[in-house]
């Protein structure tokens, strides 16, 4: 597997196909060790389905979750990323984006409460605003198993407001870009992982296991220089009589034979509930302390489970 560039053109929205899963969608993460704040924040346009759809997830210092999610009819792709007051703004192609919000949130007292219906109904509303520029520090980079998208290293720089708390913002992070088909079932098992070194580097790596096939993509970013993953190992250690991720690690050989390790801590958990159609999953995506060789980092580890009646992950055969 080798990187691919990334045209400006790419950044523009592109033709829809007539697929009803076909979307596209933007993505951004950041977690700030010192402000003890993550935010995940996604945007995505199904003009098949009528949709724009938007999520907005704030862990805060306290192990508590703000969580915004808004829909509007959108019937054709746009450049126009706006959902309820959730504005995503190109500032310059594959250089900057401003994302904004000033509006209600759902604010649970724990994120581990998030797969409880009943918690996010007795829930309170929150006042949340958002003003962040996120620029570029690399190239936008693209894998050859996965040409439908990008992602980029950047830095996030703003401010953050939860009910009257402010957060200044000043930290590295992550984007995402994807469009194509989506798919209109949820996959047997993902894993993602999205980290920023303190030395810069960088680290994205996405498994998927759909229809027997499990598929591994991923790339870094260190010293300036971009390459992608060609082999991925993960293993994970979960929670005592759970199925939430509690560590991980993570070997890879990159395209230019070069092997490292990075070990995962879980800091902040949500179990949050998904479903698509027939089928129902839990995304279980936390904040995590990462370490890779001398490197410290924070990121996001992303873990998708289907689950069955009694509310259980399915078994993966392999599951790491």
């Amino acid at each position: 597997m080798s990187l691919l560039p990334v045209a400006q053109t790419e950044e523009a929205p592109h033709a829809a196909g007539d697929e009803l899963g076909w979307s596209e969608s933007y993505a951004f993460y950041l977690v700030d060790p010192v402000e003890r704040l993550a935010l995940l924040t996604r945007i995505g346009v199904r003009p098949n389905e009528g949709i724009m759809d938007v999520g907005l997830d704030v862990y805060v210092p306290d192990g508590g979750l703000l969580a915004a999610r808004h829909v509007r009819a959108q019937r054709e792709n746009t450049a126009d990323l706006e959902v309820e007051g959730v504005t995503y703004e190109c500032v310059r192609a594959l250089d900057e984006w401003r994302i904004t919000y000033d509006g209600a949130a759902h604010s649970l007292r724990s994120s581990r409460d998030a797969s409880s219906h009943d918690a996010w109904h007795k829930s309170r509303l929150e006042r949340l605003i958002v003003d962040l520029r996120f620029r570029a520090e690399a190239p936008a980079v693209a894998t050859e198993d996965s040409p439908g998208g990008f992602g980029q290293a950047g830095r996030f720089t703003g401010e953050v407001w939860v009910s009257g708390d402010e957060y200044r913002i000043d930290v590295a992070g992550v984007r995402e870009k994807r469009w194509g088909i989506s798919g209109t079932t949820i996959p047997h098992l993902r894993r993602r992982f999205w980290v920023r070194f303190d030395d810069g580097s960088a680290l994205v790596v996405d498994r998927r296991v759909e229809n027997d096939v499990d598929t591994h993509t991923g790339w870094i970013l260190e010293g300036g220089a971009l390459r992608a993953l060609k082999e991925i190992r993960l293993q994970t250690e979960t929670e005592p009589d759970s199925p939430w991720q509690k560590s991980v690690r993570l070997a890879f050989v990159d395209d230019t034979g070069e092997g490292g390790e990075v070990s995962g801590e879980i800091v902040q958990l949500a179990p949050l509930p998904s479903e698509r159609g027939p089928v129902q999953a839990v995304v279980c995506t936390s904040v995590a302390r990462f370490r890779w060789g001398d490197r410290c980092g924070m990121g996001i580890a992303e873990y998708l489970h289907q689950i069955d009646r009694t509310g259980r992950p399915v078994p993966t055969p392999g599951a790491g």
